[in-house]
């Protein structure tokens, strides 16, 4: 596991050929998530495992990346290829009004490549306090990246130390018309009343 620094990194990205990923065969729904530590992958995996109880277990594919480990340049390398052919892209971190480099320099290098005309890009974010006090930085961020990508935008914010539920923005899902979006919809909303 050779770690190289930022810049070289951001160069390469620019740079190699990226072939695109074949999406999974069989599958009906890729969903390509990062996520930040063991709380944010928790989190994020309880979303995947309900798509996967209502779907079906062979109709989901949910690859999975930690945000540190992307420094790696074969895990970069594997997290673009599969986020450019993924239908969602599940992000669950910590809101910062600096998001790590390393998650930056993977989010800019699989949207500059997306050619996939739909799809969405949802948002698990841990607030530290109260929800109503948060900084909009992480937020902010992945709602441009949603729109440059023209993707659809789900957000849905946790509190810090984890006590309540937030909420999804589920306007823009009911608008999907994917028979696979339906799926998905149906999971997050039985997660929130879960």
């Amino acid at each position: 596991m050779e770690r190289t620094d930022i810049l070289e990194r951001t160069a390469l990205a620019e740079v190699v050929d990226i072939a695109p990923a074949e999406t999974e065969p069989g599958y009906a729904l890729n969903i390509a998530m990062v996520y930040q530590d063991a709380l944010t992958r928790k989190w994020a995996t309880q979303v995947c495992d309900q798509v996967t109880r209502l779907a079906g277990k062979d109709a989901v594919h949910c690859p999975q990346w930690e945000i540190s480990r992307l420094n790696d340049l074969c895990v970069l390398k594997d997290a673009i290829l599969m986020t450019m052919v993924a239908d969602v892209i599940l992000v669950s971190i910590y809101d910062a009004e600096e998001l790590p480099e390393d998650f930056r320099v993977w989010m800019d290098a699989w949207l500059a490549r997306r050619y996939l005309p739909a799809g969405a890009l949802i948002a698990l974010i841990s607030v530290p306090g109260e929800l109503s006090a948060r900084p909009k930085a992480a937020r902010d961020y992945l709602r441009a990246v949603a729109r440059k990508g023209r993707l659809d935008f789900l957000l849905r914010e946790r509190r810090l130390p984890v006590t309540s539920r937030g909420y999804f923005l589920m306007e823009k899902a009911a608008e999907w018309t994917d028979p696979a979006a339906s799926v998905l919809q149906e999971a997050l909303s039985n997660e929130h009343e879960s």
